[in-house]
């Protein structure tokens, strides 16, 4: 009879094995005195003695001078998943005390019961689906500390930001209804536009992920995210505006010390200490609209990022037919929705409305859509006058900077609003009392300035070349569109090609430029020195005779009792103390893209300003000649009244010399490069990255 031998390995794992059993046992036994101590606890509450209650949420504070370790921790929170059934409404405050359980950073055994607990509990009773959900989304912005508990494993950030994604949707899971209460606690743990880059960008990286397992909120949380962007963006141009106003020379001169030496020990101190407080000020607002900028990029990209992003996904959904995916689609009707809804009602929006430049450029057909929705706005008499005026602006400025846009959708453009301006004219040019009235008018004249605007960016689409440009011809052909040649006014440029066509719907600018209503004196005066220069060159008008009288009329201020239909407006006449020269307010929307982090996504699709090249410098002589005299005359008449515009109003054309001595322009005033193609109201609105350039020098 053999002999077993007990090998040393066999007699260690028979050791362990027993060990285990035992380990096993007291842990049972553990739950066992821990469940029973809960039920207890909860039901002496209940009967009028809420001291073991009390010592129950003790235990689990996680604030408590010795902390709980791991191991009985989760020890507890098996034994509350056996008690799921009387943890109600009476219990609310265990139950937060639960929710305060620093979880995420713990091992996966921990993680996964937790989850489980959460689980029962919100499937058990439906009261507690809020604060579960709150306690997580409040962790989807909050910078989580490693774990005080003893023991506890090192988990990254971005770990623990996949664990409250993974608890969320396992909860969402369970609960049908949980996305209808989900959003309004989404909403209002959204960082305030004054918190960190941090907290923002977090915020919405995690907010932004949440769509891939709820897409159901994509419209709400799209619309709340773009909300806060535009609020944003909005108070970087308040902000810069009010910086200009209070002190427009020291934003321009970045280069003077900021303390000079005192050549005299007697000066005046109070002065000093003024300035001094003066420069601080200044600092700290300059400081402020940079921080704000970096935050304003930082969210568009993450926008951008995850448009791209849903995208490309649904590529492999293309239609046969030329249709853009059915979830393209929506969210592109998403993004139009916002639009409409508030982009389009905020004035002061400079990058926000990308995000849908951005989307319409996936399919010709949004492009339409979007058009078409603009038309609507103007010609909808019902629409406030200001939301009319801003969907000509919105029209004018995506026409001449939407790369993608073609032939057909140009020259529909130019048609519409060629239509609406001549039958305005035709319907008041005949009365007797006709006078130009930017109140009265304003949709009128935003409309012109939109087809001048237009004009100076896309003239190339609008012209055939003598036959030159056949693809042109081609695609005006087959557009149905009719060619014929345009007729200048007096003395058109001689050099110009006299065999150059163009689209029949621009004939009808002649009248209206001449007509009674004069929307060359109430369009900007930039648009309209910018649109002489090129169509005198091109030979397509001469309206510079127009422009000469105009600057001896001058249009007097609104009664305040006018109605609101806009009668009372002042009359033409000689300039004298009461006259104020009106000008249309211009807002181009799609002014260049200088976001440096977001701006890629405008790559291939933004139209940069383009010149003509023909007679350019022949004719840039003869505008500069005539500018010279208009300034000249106005300071005359006007005093300084438009000084600044021609100051700060920096237009389209004049870039040609600049651009020789590009690369030695000093770096403060790279940004008023931006200008330009730009015509909006103040220069301020680019000159972030130079102001905060001037400050650093400074220190």
């Amino acid at each position: 009879m053999k002999r077993s031998i007990s090998t040393p390995t066999a007699a260690s794992a028979a050791m362990v094995s027993t060990e285990q059993i035992a380990d096993f046992e007291r842990q049972r036994q553990g739950q066992i005195m821990m469940t029973t101590y809960i039920s207890s606890a909860i039901r002496e509450k209940k009967q009028g003695n809420p001291t073991p209650y009390e010592e129950l949420i003790a235990q689990l504070t996680v604030s408590k001078p010795e902390p709980l370790t791991p191991t009985k921790l989760l020890q507890w929170i098996q034994a509350m998943s056996q008690c799921i059934s009387l943890l109600d409404k009476s219990c609310s405050t265990l139950i937060d005390a639960m929710l305060q359980i620093n979880w995420i950073a713990q091992d996966d055994v921990f993680v996964q019961n937790y989850m489980s607990f959460l689980g029962n509990i919100v499937s058990a009773h439906a009261f507690y689906v809020v604060p579960v959900q709150s306690m997580l989304v409040k962790k989807l912005i909050t910078r989580h500390k490693p774990s005080t508990l003893e023991n506890a494993p090192a988990i990254s950030r971005e770990r623990q930001y996949d664990r409250v994604h993974q608890a969320l949707k396992y909860i969402l899971d369970l609960i049908p209804t949980g996305p209808t209460s989900l959003f309004p606690l989404l909403a209002a743990e959204f960082p305030h536009k004054r918190e960190s880059i941090h907290a923002h960008i977090t915020y919405v990286k995690n907010i932004l992920r949440v769509l891939e397992y709820i897409p159901v909120l994509r419209n709400q949380i799209l619309g709340v995210v773009i909300d806060r962007i535009i609020q944003i963006d909005v108070e970087i141009q308040v902000e810069l505006e009010e910086l200009e106003d209070s002190d427009t020379e020291v934003v321009y001169d970045w280069d003077v010390p900021e303390y000079a030496e005192e050549d005299d020990e007697d000066s005046d101190s109070d002065s000093d200490s003024d300035s001094d407080s003066d420069s601080e000020a200044l600092e700290v607002t300059v400081l402020n609209i940079k921080d704000m900028t970096r935050k304003l990029d930082g969210m568009l990209f993450l926008v951008f990022s995850y448009m791209k992003g849903y995208i490309d996904s649904c590529q492999h959904l293309n239609d046969p037919s030329g249709q853009p995916p059915a979830p393209i689609q929506e969210l592109f009707l998403v993004l139009l929705s916002i639009f409409m809804k508030t982009i389009l009602q905020t004035f002061k929006s400079r990058h926000t409305q990308f995000l849908l430049f951005y989307c319409i450029s996936l399919s010709p057909q949004f492009s339409d859509y979007f058009l078409g929705a603009l038309l609507q706005q103007i010609l909808d008499k019902s629409q406030p006058q200001v939301v009319r005026v801003a969907s000509a602006a919105y029209m004018s400025s995506f026409v001449a900077r939407a790369k993608y846009l073609d032939v057909r959708q140009v020259g529909m453009v130019i048609q519409m609003l060629g239509g609406f301006a001549l039958e305005t004219v035709e319907q008041v040019d005949t009365g007797s009392n006709v006078m130009p009235d930017a109140e009265r008018y304003a949709v009128f004249y935003a409309v012109v300035q939109a087809m001048l605007y237009i004009f100076c960016f896309r003239w190339k689409v609008l012209t055939i070349d003598g036959g030159k440009s056949q693809s042109n011809r081609d695609d005006f052909e087959s557009a149905g569109m009719i060619l014929g040649n345009m007729d200048g006014a007096s003395e058109p440029s001689t050099e110009a090609p006299a065999t150059r066509q163009w689209h029949s719907d621009l004939a009808c600018l002649q009248r209206i430029v001449t007509s009674r209503l004069n929307p060359l004196k109430i369009c900007s005066n930039n648009v309209v020195k910018q649109f002489a220069r090129i169509s005198n060159s091109l030979n397509f008008m001469y309206i510079y005779p127009i422009l000469e009288q105009n600057k001896k009329i001058f249009i007097h201020s609104t009664s305040s009792g006018a109605g609101s239909d806009g009668s009372g407006a002042g009359s033409n006449g000689q300039s004298n103390g009461g006259a104020l020269p009106h000008e249309l307010e211009t807002f181009f929307p799609f002014d260049p893209y200088r976001l440096p982090q977001s701006a890629p996504f405008m790559r291939g699709i933004y139209q940069e300003w383009e010149d003509e090249d023909e007679d350019e410098d022949e004719d840039e002589e003869d505008y500069d000649e005539y500018d010279e005299e208009e300034e000249d005359e106005e300071e005359e008449a006007e005093g300084d009244a438009d000084e600044d515009d021609e100051e700060d109003m920096d237009f389209i054309g004049r870039h040609n010399a600049e651009d020789e001595n590009k690369d030695e322009e000093d770096e403060t005033l790279m940004n008023q490069s931006v200008l330009a193609m730009s015509i909006s109201p103040s220069p301020a609105h680019f000159l972030v990255q130079g102001m905060t350039s001037g400050l650093s020098k400074r220190k």
